[in-house]
């Protein structure tokens, strides 16, 4: 049994699972979401992680830590992405996690996050041709396409929800930035595009109009382009407090969801795609699948 933690730029996430290596298949067993926003106010001319959101981190993983008690883990990982990547006050974060906690804080590359939510996320969905996989995140978003001899294509892009919430762009903006950033993706003839992150699986949920989110119903669910259009047209007319009354939004994404949702209409135009695939298994499935790997 594994634990996985991730320090994101909007959320702290936890999943605890056992890997079954003869089959390949990894079983949950709790999972656990604090939003703690670390990346809250940092952009190019701050890149400070504040005193408050260090606070808030902390107290997050000092409740993962003791949810973490119950279980009889082989090893536990804890891993960094895009904010604490960009902090230059990281080595504080490192710091006060190893001392109050004793854990090994490991701050991942933007490749090296998109190569892990690639593994997470095409395990398990059922797809046509070749998959390629969008990771909407707080703080950037990772894009990976298979190449044609299995290498990966991969982009990191500085574009995520509680950025482009925090510094708006306007459609053109975003699809310069797109169109900058992916110019060299080699598209295939036949690919499909599968989603993972709060986003996504947001969206998911309120396609499904999920009072209460079920992992097991989101998972494969494909989402098109018109009903993606719908919930961002809809949303964008509501206010965030507005939109809590709304099944399938939770406290913490009621701000963000409008421009998470902008960047995955954005991302499906530029790709020419009518719709994308949900995937719940995401970077901390990558990490667990990877460690089954090896």
């Amino acid at each position: 049994m594994w634990a996985v933690m991730d320090i994101g730029t909007n959320s702290c996430r936890l999943l605890v699972a056992n890997y079954d290596r003869e089959t390949g298949k990894i079983k949950a067993v709790k999972r656990a979401l604090r939003v703690t926003r670390i990346g809250a106010g940092m952009n190019k001319e701050n890149r400070l992680i504040s005193s408050e959101a260090l606070a808030r981190t902390l107290q997050a993983l000092e409740g993962f830590s003791l949810l973490l008690k119950q279980y009889p883990l082989k090893k536990v990982f804890l891993l960094a992405t895009q904010a604490v990547r960009e902090a230059e006050n990281q080595e504080e974060l490192r710091g006060i996690i190893k001392t109050s906690l004793g854990w090994n804080l490991r701050i991942i590359s933007g490749e090296e996050e998109a190569r892990l939510s690639y593994l997470g996320a095409v395990q398990g969905v059922e797809m046509k041709g070749v998959p390629a996989v969008i990771d909407i995140g707080g703080g950037s978003t990772e894009f990976v396409l298979a190449g044609e001899k299995q290498d990966l294509q991969i982009r990191s892009l500085p574009l995520g929800a509680l950025r482009l919430w925090e510094n708006p762009l306007v459609d053109e903006k975003v699809q310069l930035l797109l169109h900058q950033e992916l110019p060299k993706i080699s598209f295939p003839p036949a690919f499909s595009l599968v989603g993972v992150g709060g986003t996504i699986t947001t969206t998911a949920a309120l396609k499904l109009a999920l009072v209460h989110y079920d992992a097991v119903k989101v998972q494969g669910l494909k989402l098109s382009i018109s009903e993606i259009k719908s919930f961002y047209e809809r949303l964008k007319a509501m206010k965030p407090k507005e939109r809590l009354q709304v099944p399938g939004i939770t406290l913490g994404r009621e701000d963000i969801i409008v421009p998470g949702l902008q960047i995955l209409l954005n991302l499906l135009s530029y790709c020419g795609q009518k719709e994308i695939i949900v995937s719940e298994q995401d970077l901390l499935y990558g990490v667990i699948y990877a460690q089954g790997l090896n």
